[in-house]
């Protein structure tokens, strides 16, 4: 709050009392008028403190509504990227789904009357996705097979098909092949999936070749999105993503409603609105939280939002005026399935946006009046303090002047050019034996050690290579759950690096199931063939109950199998300036990796080059696996199965 009137006559009071004071200096000078130095600096400190704090409250006033909106652009801004990564992460499971449906075994598979082959994975999508309303296989012979959400159709909608109480989950089966009539299955399942009552007849006029969805998806070679539509099984509107198969499509729905309750869980919904419109300014989705009163405004904002997308669709932060109010708008393009962008609207009234900071500013000027007046007593204490070494100098002049030198000057000014002149004054005194003293400041510095910054390039080593990968691992893939081949590689792969590290290996990269590891380098290893081979025999022996589980559980055949080859590679950081990979290069890591292929060919686990072999001598049991063309080199190469540590081979190689 500013000063009160008591404030204020105190304020006059004390700047006459000064008037005075300089008038009385002014009659009793002698000579021609002066004006004391405290006078002078008050009047030139206090002049310039208010001029500068003037200029900034000015200043102030003016440029923070400026401020305050660029505030509030980069707010909106932000707030759509956050809306926009959060539809992401709830689209882009839908989008992966329809993507890798081709690579489904079962996708081709015609539905029976007992259900799909594929029944547990649409249940699975449909149970842990809440934003999926539906996902449907459909055939080119009219064939359709759907798994639903029973949350997506209305009460009486429910109530029409005669769902039991519990109903979860709908499956739909509509068989037409070369039937007269199509034979059409319905279950209604509970929440684990069992089956609370069968219905079936030949009443369906639902063909899934007639609908949007399947049409856009025959006609395109990729994953795409149809616009909006009123689905067949709920009635209400959606989108669909879908891809076509080799007979058919499948299609994933989401309902406009699921995209309703995103945007109102959004905290910009609160306080203004958030909406998803198309190109042509339809209405796909809005919030619809607040209070009742403000709807009709809210209302009034969005027709202003879809005929701003009409007339432009890119990124723009705008301001437009509705009922007497200001609201901040922006529009940017937001991707909704299938890649296909729409624009994402967000309005937010601006006493929302910038009222924090509006306050703030106000709250700024008041109390910068408030400190310049206050500061009044302050400038005069600090004028006062200035100017007393310099009345103490004219008082030693005088001393001077009378030959008064035996006293020293006391020099005590903070004020650097008066300090020189107290030291300037000694000298004075002291006449020409005495100099000035001047204190050096001691310079502490305290040193830093750095360590060398890593470069590209590297150095010519001795070094034991050794690359291994898993046999059938493609094809036990092929059949597996991703989430199922994740876990499994994921055990395997800390079975292997715990063995490889504490048989001291550097461990290069991951490829897919492969794995690269080397010895000698960065660190020296003693006898560092015969660490790689005993690590090769340890992972075999580590690994195999982890692979022998795949099998017993029905899987085909995995066993590991390793190359390894001992000889002068580079050694070093290889890549880009900002991104280095600390690896090896060189024939040796090519011959390693050519001999863990031919493991396959040999029926062996593990093969060893012949200048591995000889420097292992003695300490391993190996077994000539006989000559072999290997890419890369002109003449054959002598191989060698590794078997087992000297004194503990298998007995048939004994």
């Amino acid at each position: 709050m500013l000063p009160n009137c008591q404030f204020a006559n105190k304020f006059l009071f004390f700047y006459k009392y000064l008037a005075v004071r300089q008038r009385d200096y002014l009659v009793d000078m002698s000579e021609k008028s002066r004006v004391p130095i405290t006078v002078s600096l008050f009047t030139v400190t206090l002049g310039v403190a208010l001029t500068l704090a003037a200029t900034i409250i000015s200043y102030t006033h003016y440029s923070n509504r400026n401020a305050a909106l660029t505030a509030g652009r980069e707010l909106m801004k932000r707030s759509a990227e956050v809306v926009r990564l959060k539809t992401a992460s709830m689209i882009a499971p839908i989008d992966s789904i329809a993507q890798y449906s081709g690579d489904w075994l079962d996708v081709n598979s015609v539905p029976k009357a007992s259900g799909h082959p594929s029944r547990k994975r649409l249940i699975s999508f449909v149970s842990v996705m809440p934003q999926i309303a539906n996902i449907y296989i459909s055939y080119e012979d009219g064939s359709n097979y759907l798994i639903g959400a029973a949350r997506t159709r209305p009460e009486n909608r429910l109530k029409e098909m005669g769902a039991p109480e519990g109903t979860e989950i709908l499956e739909q089966i509509i068989l037409r092949g070369d039937r007269e009539k199509p034979l059409r299955i319905q279950r209604f399942l509970g929440e684990n999936g069992d089956t609370l009552l069968t219905q079936s007849g030949y009443k369906s006029k639902y063909d899934p070749r007639e609908r949007p969805w399947y049409k856009l998806a025959r006609e395109a070679p990729g994953v795409v999105r149809t616009d909006v539509y009123l689905f067949a099984g709920s009635g209400e509107p959606g989108l669909t993503v879908s891809k076509r198969h080799a007979n058919g499509v499948v299609g994933v729905d989401l309902t406009l409603e699921d995209i309703d309750l995103f945007l109102n869980s959004e905290p910009q919904a609160e306080q203004g609105v958030l909406a998803i419109i198309g190109d042509d300014g339809t209405l796909l989705a809005r919030s619809s939280t607040g209070a009742a009163s403000e709807w009709i405004e809210r209302q009034a904002v969005l027709d202003v939002l879809q005929k701003q997308v009409i007339e432009s669709s890119h990124d723009r932060t705008t301001e437009i005026t509705v009922n007497g109010r200001t609201w901040i708008t922006h529009l940017s393009p937001i991707a909704l399935g299938a890649g296909k962008e729409e624009n994402l609207a967000i309005a937010l009234p601006l006493s929302e946006v910038v009222g924090p900071i509006t306050r703030a500013s106000h709250q700024t000027i008041v109390v910068s009046i408030l400190i310049a007046l206050c500061s009044v007593p302050i400038v005069w204490l600090i004028s006062r303090t200035l100017s007393r070494p310099l009345k103490v100098l004219a008082n030693e002049s005088n001393r001077i002047k009378d030959f008064q030198l035996d006293d020293p000057f006391v020099r005590s000014s903070k004020v650097d050019e008066i300090f020189k002149l107290e030291i300037a004054m000694d000298q004075m005194r002291r006449s020409l034996q005495t100099f000035g003293q001047y204190v050096p400041k001691a310079l502490v510095r305290q040193m830093i050690e750095r360590e060398e910054k890593p470069a590209l390039g590297g150095k010519n080593r001795d070094v034991t290579v050794l690359f291994m990968d898993l046999e059938n691992f493609t094809s036990m893939s092929s059949h597996l759950e991703p989430e199922e081949v994740m876990r499994r590689m994921s055990r395997y792969f800390e079975i292997v690096t715990q063995t490889l590290l504490a048989h001291e290996a550097t461990i290069d990269k991951f490829i897919g199931d492969a794995v690269m590891a080397f010895w000698n380098a960065p660190n020296d290893i003693a006898d560092h063939p015969r660490k790689a081979c005993e690590a090769a025999l340890a992972v075999i022996k580590a690994t195999k109950a982890e692979t022998d589980s795949w099998q017993e559980e029905g899987g085909v055949s995995i066993r590991t199998r390793i190359g390894i080859h001992a000889g002068n590679a580079i050694i070093g950081n290889v890549g880009s300036s900002d991104r280095l990979n600390y690896t090896a290069l060189g024939n040796t890591v090519n011959l390693a990796s050519r001999l863990e292929g031919l493991n396959r060919d040999l029926k062996t686990s593990i093969l060893i080059s012949a200048d591995l072999a000889e420097r292992i001598e003695g300490k391993f049991v190996t077994k000539p696996a006989g000559e072999t063309r290997i890419k890369g080199y002109d003449d054959p190469v002598m191989v060698f199965e590794l078997l087992g540590p000297a004194g503990k081979a298998p007995a048939e190689t004994k």
